[in-house]
């Protein structure tokens, strides 16, 4: 009976709250229009390389050639234009910035993919694997003297590039890589070999028709000792096109998405490659036949060779992003210009943004975009400088990378369902994007395992600076429910840090009691698995908003910036009332969760004013998408 008050005290307290709801939703029309300056706001959220910028957007609208997709083109025809189309991009790109802007300017690579506006996908697949992987190789695990051996060729695609990692029967577990390279110090050559079926190495993009050369990562062998995983360049291809003796490559074949790329797979056999095409910024062999290294032990020296690829999944986690603001800028203009079922006045059908289910749908995901977009902001902030934070970098990478491609895989999915049978018609973009980003949820790192590597971070971090023992709110804080603080940044920040400090405390304790009964530490760990990825969600959670808030609270505009306030309380809000954490550990009580979940579906219905503004100024122009994102009755007509 007191819960039944309780909840009848929430719900009249909520409706009262109601009288000043900053949003005024006409029942029977919600026009699409804009709500405050979205060029500004723009502006705001991509600061970088001003210039750079404004000349890729000149280009984008004026070109035709690379905006043609590949919808019904066979196999060989979709790898042929994206071929071509990857080969012109290449000449647009070096027109603004040359390989070592990796490293000495990672901003201009952040502003080039930001402007991408390809419906072919597999462009910039490409183009990651050449210039991000391949190149990136040359540039952080390449001395001077090799930096200025292949630096032009790659840029000028004299060497088409691709990236030997992955093989048939190690992906995650790279150090355990079963490719060999031995020395032969009589002839001061590398004999590259893949002693096993499982050691060929697999699903290599850009090897089964285009590539010339390729990173290989292998065990290096020296005098009969193996020095760990190392980076060689080798040549796969002779200037006819023809495969060089040594090695073997046959075609992936057909993949449910992204089938311009030419993903192959390679064995080698004896293959031989000079000394000096072993990249020793870490390590390598002298011409006395002695390996040497400026990092020891093994370990250390493998996790700074993986670390230096770290951009790649920065670039994930901002083209995860993109085809986010590419699917709700199109599915919420949709929404607003879609209608179904009649409302009180019999005579007119509803917006689909009109029903509280649709916008339940979609505006979270919006929320969690921005949300992420101002991560990525500090962290492209912390690549670009001069002394690099590099344990930071690696986590917030790695958190990020997998936080944003299972947030591209849940949102594009509801942009799809949500515009029913249009979302799947591939010019409008949604469901080819959606296939085509299924792959960033494994590639750069499975999403489970970078968790993990988050929550180790943690982990070691706690046992410098434990963090402070968790207490529940007092039940005075408990029995706060209304508008204003279940929104506050203050309330949300709190609940986000708690469940953190407490997650870390917990998961110490589970591998702590695992070791005392008996198991070996890796056991301790796998068996504690799930505890720990919820904890590397934790820490990315927390962490995403506090640059959120950060971001939001120092724009200049009092209306746009109480606008991007919502998408705040309502990312935090999200979190709060998915996870059982928070009703578990009594952080919130049954009434506040109650409320929050009445606020949630507030905070939607407020946001739908803005929504047009909002994802405007994520930059992509609506009329440049599909036919739903703008006058799709017209382009209908027969």
């Amino acid at each position: 009976m007191e819960s039944t008050i309780r909840r009848i005290q929430i719900n009249t307290q909520h409706l009262l709250s109601n009288n000043d709801c900053s949003s005024d939703i006409d029942p029977q029309y919600l026009e699409i229009k804009q709500s405050f300056d979205a060029n500004a706001l723009n502006k705001y959220l991509f600061p970088y390389e001003p210039e750079l910028k404004e000349s890729l957007t000149t280009f984008w609208k004026n070109e035709k050639f690379m905006l043609q997709p590949t919808f019904g083109l066979s196999l060989e025809q979709d790898r042929e234009l994206t071929f071509k189309q990857f080969k012109r991009l290449m000449e647009l790109a070096l027109k603004h910035f040359r390989l070592v802007d990796l490293e000495r300017n990672p901003k201009k690579i952040a502003v080039f993919t930001q402007g991408y506006r390809f419906q072919n996908t597999s462009v910039t697949t490409l183009m990651g694997v050449h210039f991000s992987l391949f190149g990136a190789s040359i540039v952080f695990l390449g001395s001077e003297e090799q930096r200025k051996k292949y630096i032009e060729k790659v840029e000028k695609l004299e060497i088409v590039g691709c990236f030997s990692l992955t093989e048939l029967g190690h992906g995650s577990n790279v150090q355990s890589i079963e490719t060999i390279a031995e020395y032969d110090h009589d002839k001061e050559e590398f004999i590259i070999n893949s002693p096993t079926v499982t050691s060929q190495k697999y699903f290599i993009g850009g090897s089964a028709k285009n590539a010339t050369h390729t990173i290989v990562m292998a065990q290096l062998k020296v005098s009969g000792k193996m020095e760990g995983v190392h980076a060689f360049v080798a040549q796969i291809r002779n200037d006819d096109g023809t495969l060089v003796k040594g090695v073997d490559i046959r075609d992936c074949g057909v993949k449910m998405a992204l089938n311009g790329v030419d993903n192959g797979r390679i064995m080698f056999k004896d293959l031989r490659i000079p000394r000096d095409q072993l990249l020793n910024k870490f390590g390598g062999v002298n011409k006395a036949g002695i390996y040497t290294s400026p990092i020891n032990p093994a370990n250390k020296r493998f996790a700074n060779t993986i670390g230096a690829l770290v951009l790649g999944r920065y670039i994930v986690s901002i083209g995860s992003v993109a085809f986010n603001s590419v699917g709700l800028t199109t599915a919420i203009r949709y929404s607003f210009s879609r209608k179904q079922f009649q409302g009180s006045d019999p005579k007119h059908e509803k917006q689909l943004i009109s029903y509280s289910s649709h916008r339940k749908r979609l505006i979270p995901h919006l929320a969690n975009t921005y949300a992420t977009h101002f991560s990525n902001n500090y962290l492209l902030d912390l690549l670009s400088e001069k002394e690099k934070k590099e344990k930071e970098i690696h986590i917030l990478a790695s958190a990020l990378k997998a936080y944003s491609s299972w947030s591209t895989r849940d949102c594009l999915q509801e942009c799809r369902e949500s515009c029913g049978g249009q979302g799947f018609l591939s010019e409008n973009l949604i469901g080819n994007f959606k296939s085509e980003t299924e792959i960033y949820t494994t590639f750069e790192g499975d999403n489970i395992l970078l968790y993990q590597q988050v929550a180790k971070f943690m982990l070691s971090e706690s046992r410098k600076n434990p963090p402070s023992e968790y207490q529940q709110p007092s039940n005075e804080q408990k029995q706060r429910f209304d508008k204003n603080y279940i929104r506050s940044f203050e309330f949300l920040s709190s609940a986000l840090n708690s469940r953190l400090n407490q997650t870390i405390q917990y998961v110490t304790e589970k591998l702590s009691d695992s070791v005392s009964e008996g198991s070996a530490i890796m056991d301790a760990w796998n068996d504690n698995g799930t505890y720990i990825v919820r904890l590397g969600v934790a820490y990315t959670e927390k962490t995403i908003l506090d640059k959120f808030i950060a971001g939001v609270m120092n724009y200049p505009d009092e209306n746009t910036r109480n606008a991007l306030k919502l998408l705040v309380s309502l990312y935090a809000l999200n979190i709060i009332d998915r996870d059982n954490w928070f009703l578990k550990y009594q952080f919130i009580s049954p009434e506040q969760s109650e409320s929050i979940s009445i606020q949630i579906l507030e905070l939607c219905k407020d946001i739908v004013p803005f929504s047009i503004s909002l994802t405007d100024a994520l930059g992509f122009d609506h009329e440049k998408l599909g036919p739903i994102a703008g006058d799709w009755i017209s382009k209908n007509k027969f």
